[in-house]
């Protein structure tokens, strides 16, 4: 007896139930362990980015805007993961001025710049 297409999608879908579970359990999670303004944020960035693309053709409407938050993303979990601010480059601070101000490492129990 041969496969339909919709046997094939059907028996993917089975196969794949027990991955899906696994990784909706351990976002879940992962969702529940953010504070509350890190969970904004990725919200928003999701949000950003699925209106980037133009779903009728698959092409991307403006990639600028998310890279710039991609970059910041990826310095603040630096950042909270323990990098020591004095690693930050002159670029990434910049873009951390941007984000939270002049005195952005506050964010981080630094004093001042002095410090690092």
């Amino acid at each position: 007896m041969d496969s339909t297409p919709n046997d094939v999608i059907e028996k993917s879908k089975e196969e794949n139930k027990v991955s899906m579970e696994i990784f909706n359990n351990m976002r879940k999670k992962f969702l529940e362990s953010l504070p509350e303004e890190e969970r904004d944020a990725y919200q928003k960035f999701g949000e950003k980015f699925h209106s980037s693309f133009d779903v009728n053709n698959g092409t991307s409407v403006n990639l600028s805007e998310i890279n710039m938050e991609e970059a910041l993303a990826y310095v603040v979990q630096g950042l909270d993961s323990g990098l020591h601010p004095k690693y930050i480059t002159e670029d990434e601070d910049a873009l951390l001025q941007a984000a939270y101000g002049d005195e952005w490492y506050k964010k981080w129990n630094y004093n001042n710049k002095s410090q690092f």
